[in-house]
């Protein structure tokens, strides 16, 4: 049996300096601590699946520990530049936190876990410049289609993740700045009933976490 994904909204409610994206993704931003004393930040909320409803929760992998860090006051407009000179696509979702959102998604063939040549060259060069910013935490989504079982996709979408975390370490990127969650086929991006939607819901989203001080 499948199931349907439910914005999150309730765990969000009150906050409101929060974009209209993160109040609709409310599961999407959380992070990969256990539990709410180990989040650097404290908003976002480990989302819970609500009895009943078939609402989905993500798969969180490799759980760390963050730090707590003083974020540098250029962090958002060098990473601003970087990816504008770079031709790498983006959307900025301000809030207490600035997450910026690659619209570039990393890509893979079906049932694969391996990075796409194509999406491999960008995810190197943007690798690369993070490796010289620690002050910039990375939120890795994994995302499957709707081919095979919802259990193969589920475990499918933490590999994808897991394979785009060890692309960025390989470049040098702290492993203690990058949370990684799978969301299996439950958020697909385009439809699922044709090729090109299918290939555009294989994907990997990336998102950075900067201070907008």
């Amino acid at each position: 049996m499948k199931y349907y994904v439910y914005p999150l909204i309730l765990l969000l409610a009150g906050c409101g300096t929060l974009p209209a994206e993160v109040k609709k993704w409310g599961s999407m931003l959380e992070t990969a601590p256990q539990n709410d004393s180990e989040l650097m930040h404290p908003e976002w909320r480990k989302p819970t699946l609500t009895s009943g409803t078939g609402s989905y929760s993500a798969y969180n992998t490799q759980p760390s520990q963050p730090q707590p860090r003083n974020y540098g006051s250029n962090s958002y407009h060098e990473l601003q530049n970087f990816l504008a000179s770079n031709g790498v696509d983006y959307e900025v979702l301000p809030g207490e936190y600035i997450m910026v959102k690659l619209n570039n998604t990393v890509k893979f063939n079906t049932g694969s876990a391996r990075v796409l040549q194509e999406s491999g060259s960008w995810l190197d060069l943007v690798g690369r410049y993070l490796a010289t910013q620690p002050d910039i935490d990375v939120v890795i989504d994994g995302h499957a289609d709707s081919t095979g079982t919802a259990n193969f996709n589920d475990g499918l979408s933490k590999r994808r993740a897991a394979a785009v975390k060890d692309r960025l370490v390989r470049n040098q990127v702290s492993q203690t700045s990058i949370f990684t969650r799978g969301y299996g086929e439950y958020v697909p991006a385009c439809t699922n009933k044709t090729s090109a939607g299918r290939s555009c819901n294989r994907r990997v989203e990336v998102r950075f976490i900067v201070s907008n001080n």
